[in-house]
Parts: structure tokens; C-alpha cells; sequence
């Protein structure tokens, strides 16, 4: 007789319970780093990168104002300090966001003049100015932008167009009843050492005025009836990488004061005041030539020292 033993085998099926809980678990955890990754990492960096230079935009903006505030007071050897932001060390997480900027002094660029051209053959000029302070950023989520302080206007460069976003310090102001024009410009001249600095965070420039001068010019005459016997026509030109927006601040200065576009030929003594703006006889340089000038011409000249502290 043969005797078999039975045998009992049992299913233990602990092990892969477990191996499939982790596998999920890492699945779960995955999908959640990627979609961190993927959405939320790089909104916040854009974000990051946007309030960055927004406050690059108001370090401007405080430049802007400290030069003007120190150009009305007139004092010599006042000065004033401005924080000027580069760009950020970014968020906690990996450093996203993290952006960082160049500021650079071109203290040759930017030439500002003022000019007689009633005789074209021998005009007479009154009065320059030169020195730009450029920023530029170094983005990943958002489109490069350079900004320019340059003639106290602020231009800011985004994706290759210019946006005016601090006017310049120059003024029409006509009367048409009695044809007097005053023409106000304050020229700013930066001097200190031509540099370049990029990074991050943020450093101070002190702002200091050298000097101011304002000089009343006459356009035009009148004899002593106060009738008009002379006429002047005066140039303002700016050399500058944003001819296009220089030519709509000379074109809305003029035609909002009621003087009208020049249609290229001699302007006639006695006839309503015109404007001819040129972007082309010299590549880089906008000038407009106002016809027919009957009052003053005001030119505050400032000098300011700019350096880092």
C-alpha cells in the first residue's frame, strides 16, 4: 500500500501588495514633480522675473525724478542717492526665477542739441548734452527688456519696440492769439567713469549736481508797434537707437501747440508755424526744425556726477 502525503500550500501575496503600493506611491509623486516642474515652477519664476523689473522700472523712475528735483533747486555739490535694482537671486525652490541684469553708464551717447538754423548755411548752436544709463535684463520667462534713461526721457525696449514711459524735459508752449512761442529744454550732461556692472540684487548710485545755467534766447523780434519783423527757426536733435519714438515725441510736441507739418518746401514769413522732422539724412539722429519762432528759448543746461556707492 502507498501512502501519499497531502500537501498544503499556501498563497501569501503580502510581498506584492507592498511592491505595488510603492510603485503607485512613486507614480503619485512623479506626476506631482512633474507637474510642479512643468506649471507651477515656471509661473513663479515668470513672476519673480516680472517683479524684478518692475523694480528696475521704478529705480528708474526714482533716477528720473532725483535729477529733476536737483536740476529745479539749482545748488552745486547736492546730491541725492538712488537704489537701483539688477535682478533677483529667484525663489527658494532651485533658484527659479533667478535673473540677472546689466546696468552700463554711456556717458558719450545720447547727444542732445539745440540750434539757430534761420540761416542754414551758418547755424548757431546753443547748447549740448550727452550720457545715457542703460539696463538690460537677462530673463527666462519673460521677453528681454532694455531700458534707457536718455534726455530725462525713460524708453522702455521690449521685443524690439520702444514705449516712452517718463516724458523728457522738453516743452511748446504756444499762444495763438499772439504767436508767442516759448520753447523750454533742460539738457542733461552725466559725467563719471564709463562702466558696466551686472548681477544680481541691487546697488546705489549717488547722483550729484556740477552745475546749472538757464539761458533765455529771443526768437523772432517785433518793432515798437509789436508787430512781427523777424521770424527764427530753431533744431532740436538727438542721437538715439529709438528714432522711431523720438520722432512721435517731436511730432505730438509741435502738433499739439498748433503748428502744423512742413510740406518740405521754404517756409513763407507770415504763415502759421510748421515743423519738419528728419530721421534720415543722418542715420541714428532725429532732428526737428521748428519754422517760424516768435518768443523765447529757455535752455536750463545741468552737469551731474554719477557714481557708484
Amino acid at each position: 500500500m502507498i501512502y501519499r502525503r497531502s500537501r498544503n500550500i499556501r498563497s501569501d501575496n503580502t510581498g506584492v501588495s507592498n511592491v505595488v503600493s510603492l510603485v503607485l506611491i512613486a507614480g503619485i509623486m512623479i506626476s506631482l514633480m512633474g507637474m510642479v516642474f512643468t506649471t507651477y515652477l515656471p509661473a513663479w519664476g515668470k513672476d519673480i522675473e516680472a517683479q524684478t523689473l518692475n523694480s528696475v522700472m521704478d529705480s528708474y523712475m526714482d533716477l528720473k525724478s532725483g535729477v529733476d528735483t536737483l536740476a529745479v533747486s539749482g545748488v552745486p555739490g547736492t546730491s541725492l542717492t538712488t537704489k537701483m535694482t539688477l535682478g533677483s537671486n529667484g525663489g527658494p525652490m532651485f533658484g527659479f526665477g533667478r535673473c540677472t541684469g546689466s546696468l552700463d553708464m554711456r556717458l558719450d551717447d545720447g547727444l542732445l542739441e539745440v540750434s539757430d538754423v534761420t540761416a542754414p548755411a551758418t547755424p548757431i548752436i546753443y547748447a549740448q548734452s550727452r550720457g545715457n544709463v542703460v539696463y538690460t535684463s537677462s530673463n527666462t520667462y519673460v521677453e528681454e527688456q532694455i531700458i534707457t534713461l536718455e534726455a530725462g526721457a525713460i524708453i522702455r525696449d521690449q521685443s524690439g519696440i520702444p514705449v516712452l514711459k517718463g516724458q523728457p524735459n522738453l516743452v511748446i508752449n504756444r499762444d495763438p492769439n499772439t504767436e508767442e512761442t516759448t520753447i523750454y529744454v533742460m539738457l542733461i550732461t552725466l559725467e563719471g567713469e564709463t562702466r558696466s556692472d551686472s548681477g544680481t540684487g541691487s546697488y546705489m548710485i549717488k547722483t550729484t549736481l556740477l552745475s546749472e545755467q538757464t539761458t533765455y534766447y529771443p526768437m523772432g523780434s517785433r518793432d515798437i508797434s509789436n508787430v512781427i519783423t523777424d521770424r527764427s527757426d530753431i533744431s532740436l536733435s538727438i542721437t538715439t537707437d529709438h528714432s522711431s519714438l523720438w520722432t512721435d515725441i517731436f511730432t505730438d510736441m509741435a502738433t499739439g501747440e498748433g503748428i502744423v507739418e512742413s510740406d518740405g518746401d521754404a517756409y513763407v514769413f507770415g504763415d502759421t508755424p510748421e515743423y519738419l522732422i528728419d530721421s534720415t539724412t543722418t542715420p541714428g539722429t532725429v532732428t526737428m526744425t521748428l519754422y517760424g519762432m516768435v518768443g523765447d528759448l529757455v535752455l536750463k543746461s545741468t552737469v551731474f556726477e554719477l557714481e557708484t556707492i
